[in-house]
């Protein structure tokens, strides 16, 4: 199990509440974005929706096909610099849609928010935990889902005011400062895995093979749930945005 290095380590608590408030920024000020701001950034651009939730879509497969170089670099270094920096990819990419007015530069910004998005969401966070405390890291993991579950909950109400009161842009721009203000530190925060060259490793033989085999199979399952997640949330986020996308309900 890996060990935190005396000097840094910070209780559990403290790390559910610090990791956990950095996801829910993270993930209100990317996945659930489109949700509100989809309707204004495509009438100011003079785009079709379906051009937001495309660049979103497009945030999503670059964030899958970037999944295992992350992961190893977790596995390498630790887990706390990476989602730091993602809060600075974040911030990129939010800042430059914010200076959007063609689809060009809506679909950088979101390959940005995309890459953001693999660095600094759940599967990051999780791995990093692992890394921190090992078998132990479970009841972290179940906080953290527990306290970023609020995310649309906080997210749309802000990003809807913001976005009705300063406009789109404007709203994009507080999100990069909130990531700056809020979500940096805390990540910053975070206590140091001990590197994967400094640990024992277990003897080769049947266990360690066993073992391989079922590790791949619990990461093809975990892909496909995260998958799946992902497709239904970005279905029901899309039927929420509905009306004010077209000023009616869909049928049904």
């Amino acid at each position: 199990m890996t060990q935190v290095p005396a000097g840094q380590a910070r209780g559990p608590l403290g790390v559910v509440a610090a990791l956990g408030t950095a996801q829910t920024v993270a993930w209100a000020s990317s996945y659930y974005l489109p949700a509100i701001l989809a309707a204004p950034i495509a009438r100011d651009l003079g785009l079709a929706p379906t051009y937001v939730f495309g660049a979103l879509s497009g945030a999503l497969v670059i964030s899958g096909l970037l999944g295992p170089r992350v992961g190893h670099a977790i596995d390498t270094f630790g887990g706390r610099s990476l989602l730091a920096i993602s809060n600075l990819v974040f911030v990129a990419g939010l800042l430059l849609l914010s200076v959007a007015h063609g689809v060009t530069v809506l679909i950088a910004a979101w390959a940005l928010l995309g890459i953001g998005m693999d660095m600094g969401l759940y599967e990051a966070a999780f791995a990093t935990l692992a890394r921190i405390y090992g078998t132990n890291a479970r009841r972290t993991i179940t906080g953290i889902t527990l306290i970023a579950g609020f995310a649309s909950t906080l997210g749309w109400p802000l990003t809807t005011w913001l976005a009705s009161e300063y406009g789109w842009r404007v709203a994009c721009q507080v999100w990069a400062a909130i990531h700056i203000a809020v979500a940096l530190p805390l990540n910053l925060s975070l206590p140091r895995a001990v590197p994967l060259d400094q640990q024992a490793r277990p003897r080769p033989g049947a266990i360690q093979q066993s073992g391989r085999q079922s590790e791949a199979f619990a990461m093809v399952l975990l892909a496909y749930m995260f998958a799946a997640a992902s497709f239904v949330s970005s279905g029901i986020s899309a039927i929420q945005s509905w009306p004010r996308l077209f000023g009616q309900r869909p049928a049904g």
